[in-house]
């Protein structure tokens, strides 16, 4: 009897140091899970079937302002947009409803930050089965997503290149022919008559078709490597002479600050002034009813880039339009207005020579961000 007592006694012992030592690994399974969760560099939190945080991780909370004490309990739409925040609990009901994961895309804006996060919405489930909470891990793919769309355009401008000279040659045959009888028949016209007059508008037309033409052919050979150097305020002002007076019928005030010595930049002098003249006539576009047009240039505080904007105050870029304005053909401009090129060749040019060009728009004012387009050139400079 003593025996049995003393043996039970010894097996209470060993289950009770089991059962410590499970504990103890337990917890350190939980701290080690915490840790994890707390050192992620990702949106991770868990909600209840009302859309009411249960928990969320330190990273999460300080992205919004704060501590994680302070959002549990709170609705989503307390740190996301109204609009975010319906497409998350439309997401997460469904999540409750069928047990399995979801995943999505969406875009968190807070103060100046603005990131596009791709979440998975999973099933929380206990031991039945039945879902008692929904988890979400979201990653910030804000630059992978730029990338990708670096890459498509890229390729698009590839692509586009490829088109870009056959349309060429196929059009500088014919083009010749025309340019060649037109000044067969200037020599046999008197100059002050009407007919030399009209075949110098023939003769006009037909240069400028030219000259678009060899700007396809350069665009299409961008990868040859052949850097030229330009003053780029040069390029700027003789852009001015040609589209100041047509500015002033429609009515559009121009405001020209241009830093005065500014070392000479990667460009050739010709295909700046077509990338300006483009960004001009954009603008203008966007100002029927006239409005101010702002050209500045400067050098940037480390001295390596010159700087160049243009900006206006048109109706702006619809959001949804801001990752296609660069793509080949693509356009808001009414049929017949555009043609969709004049962005994607600007874009073109500008890096072909290691530069930089980027859009900020806004269609309506909202606080500090007033309504316009806003077009950045940066461009390297000449090193001696």
């Amino acid at each position: 009897m003593v025996g049995a007592l003393f043996y039970d006694q010894w097996r209470f012992r060993i289950l009770q140091n089991q059962i410590s030592a499970q504990s103890k690994e337990l917890k350190r399974y939980e701290e080690r899970y915490r840790s994890l969760v707390e050192s992620a560099e990702d949106f991770i939190f868990t909600v209840d079937d009302s859309g009411r945080f249960r928990s969320l991780n330190t990273f999460t909370a300080a992205f919004f302002g704060g501590t994680p004490s302070q959002f549990i309990g709170q609705p989503l739409s307390n740190l996301f947009s109204k609009e975010v925040a319906e497409k998350q609990l439309s997401i997460i009901k469904h999540v409750f409803q069928v047990g399995k994961s979801v995943r999505d895309d969406f875009m968190v804006t807070t103060g100046e930050h603005q990131v596009l996060l791709n979440a998975n919405f999973m099933p929380h489930k206990d031991e039945k089965g039945n879902v008692r909470s929904v988890l979400c891990i979201a990653k910030d793919i804000t630059e992978s997503k730029k990338l990708e769309n670096h890459l498509v355009n890229t390729e698009k401008l590839a692509s586009m290149g490829t088109l870009a000279a056959g349309v060429a040659h196929e059009i500088n045959n014919p083009l010749g022919i025309i340019l060649g009888f037109t000044d067969l028949l200037l020599e046999k016209c008197e100059k002050n008559s009407r007919l030399y007059q009209d075949l110098k508008t023939i003769e006009h037309h037909g240069l400028h078709c030219k000259a678009v033409v060899e700007n396809l052919l350069r665009f299409a050979r961008h990868g040859e490597g052949l850097y030229e150097y330009c003053d780029i305020n040069e390029s700027i002002r003789n852009i001015m002479d040609v589209v100041k007076h047509s500015l002033d019928m429609n009515d559009i005030e121009l405001r020209l600050s241009l830093s005065p010595d500014l070392p000479e930049v990667k460009g050739d002098l010709r295909q700046m002034q077509q990338v300006i003249l483009n960004l001009i006539n954009n603008a203008a576009a966007s100002m029927k009813n006239g409005g101010i047009l702002w050209i500045s240039s400067a050098i940037d505080a480390n001295k390596e880039k010159v700087v160049v904007i243009v900006r206006d105050n048109g109706h702006g870029i619809p959001p949804e339009y801001m990752d296609k304005i660069f793509d080949p053909f693509f356009t808001t401009k009414s049929e017949g207005e555009g043609t969709g090129l004049g962005l994607s060749v600007s874009h073109g040019i500008v890096t072909k020579y290691e530069g930089a060009i980027t859009c900020e728009s806004n269609t309506t004012n909202s606080g500090s961000n007033p309504k316009g387009t806003t077009f950045k050139i940066t461009l390297r400079i000449k090193q001696d």
